[in-house]
């Protein structure tokens, strides 16, 4: 039965075929000998102009490219969050690929940090290096290897080593620190916050797996050193300087503490580069201790919970999000003030520091092409000794707008401006993705 049909068929398209090269009678004495149209070449000689645009786009071209090739496990390297790889992009760049390119980080109070980062991936192995130079008080060193094996269970075993010395600054404990009891200010000080320069080295050691398609385990360990002395660059405004010599706990130390972490998270969302609605749920806890003093320690528990929506199109996400970190002291311990809670996911000025943080916050993304999206967001934080000491009456709170660059896996680079009563924030990032939910890299 299929035979005819298919004679059928050939018959036709012969006969077609043959139709469409037929000549009408006289055709040929009539055909034009010459059809050309405008002829212009893709670049011409003395086009100034174009040359100029070219050269000036040379850069961000080949960076982008380098950016856009570098994902799966390689891209897993560069994002700073607890998550394992999907196996789909597990093992994308091709094997012995090295890749180079910019990082740029700047924000509003601080130097510019330019430097590089270095990927490479040898079949299921890579490996990252970055550096980064922003002044004498503004240096990094980050170095990565990643082991991802994706049977039978997807699993992804991370070594990393850092080095940093930075400037900060620190206000005091509470949402309000100028009338927290806690706080014990110099009569004569010149302000209210500290500023002093941190040096830091740490290692770390984790692994992941993902149990489900959407669910993720993770276990890390890490130890972490830490000292902090007056910066030169804010002379009369240290530790000593604000607070009653002694009241804070940690200045001018020494620490070495070790911090050991579980994690479970639940994301649904297709991928975590641009926008995508699912649902994310997350939760930790981690025991931290003084490698010296194994007997001064504290916990941090804590969660997040968010949701994406789609408005209107795909590419329109509404997101909703809260998140809650809290530590908890054992015994007479004072832990010191570099450990205390802060709130990175709060894009205002992170000034806050306490036992307990939630911030809470609310985005709008939509996709303006391929690899690029805009975002307009609110947030609203505060900080408290203790879950049930929490208010909303004195909220912080920040809204803005910003523009990401983001490959199908990794959030590559962003642009942000933030307004809040306290002031305009702006943030640059290339080259390196935030953290989302990672106590860790903090």
């Amino acid at each position: 039965m299929k035979t005819p049909l298919v004679l059928a068929v050939a018959v036709s398209v012969l006969l077609c075929a043959a139709g469409a090269n037929a000549e009408p009678d006289g055709a040929r004495d009539s055909q034009p000998t010459n059809l050309r149209g405008i002829e212009r070449e893709a670049v011409e000689p003395g086009d100034t102009a174009r040359d100029a645009a070219n050269a000036l786009l040379y850069l961000p071209r080949e960076s982008l490219e380098l950016l856009f090739t570098a994902t799966g496990a390689v891209g897993g390297l560069i994002e700073d969050e607890q998550v394992v790889p999907r196996v789909k992009n597990l093992l994308n760049p091709p094997p012995g690929e090295i890749s180079v390119f910019p990082t740029l980080f700047a924000e509003t109070g601080s130097s510019f940090n330019v430097g590089a980062r270095l990927l490479a991936r040898e079949r299921n192995l890579a490996s990252t290096l970055r550096m980064g130079y922003g002044g004498d008080e503004a240096v990094v060193v980050d170095s990565r290897v990643r082991l991802a094996l994706p049977e039978p269970v997807p699993l992804a075993l991370t070594l990393e080593s850092f080095a940093d010395r930075q400037a900060r600054s620190f206000g005091g404990l509470g949402q309000r620190p100028g009338s927290d009891d806690r706080n014990q200010f110099n009569p004569g000080a010149p302000d209210t916050t500290a500023f002093y320069l941190e040096t830091r080295e740490r290692f770390i050691t984790s692994l992941g797996a993902r149990a489900l398609e959407d669910a993720e385990l993770f276990l890390s360990s890490s130890l972490t050193r830490r000292r902090n002395e007056d910066s030169s660059s804010h002379r009369d405004r240290g530790l000593d300087d604000v607070f009653v010599a002694g009241s804070v706990p940690g200045a001018g130390d020494t620490t070495r503490l070790v911090y050991t972490e579980a994690t479970v998270r639940v994301d649904t969302r297709p991928w975590r580069g641009g926008p995508a609605t699912g649902f994310l749920f997350e939760s930790y806890a981690g025991r931290s201790h003084d490698a010296d003093a194994p007997d001064h320690r504290f916990w941090r528990v804590g969660g997040r919970l968010a949701s994406f929506h789609e408005v209107v199109r795909p590419t329109n996400i509404v997101s909703p999000k809260l998140v809650l970190d809290t530590l908890s002291r054992v015994g007479d311990w004072e832990v010191p003030f570099t450990e205390l809670t802060g709130q990175p996911e709060f894009r205002g000025f992170d000034t806050r520091r306490d036992d307990v943080s939630l911030v809470g916050s609310l985005d709008y993304r939509w996709g303006i092409w391929r690899y690029a999206a805009a975002r307009i967001f609110i947030d609203g934080a505060t900080v408290a000794p203790r879950v049930a000491a929490l208010r909303l009456e004195h909220l912080r709170w920040a809204g803005g707008f910003g523009f990401d660059l983001f490959s199908n896996t990794t959030l590559l680079g962003s642009a942000t401006v933030v307004g809040s009563p306290e002031g305009f924030r702006v943030l640059m990032r290339f080259g390196v993705a935030s953290g989302f939910g990672d106590r860790q890299h903090r």
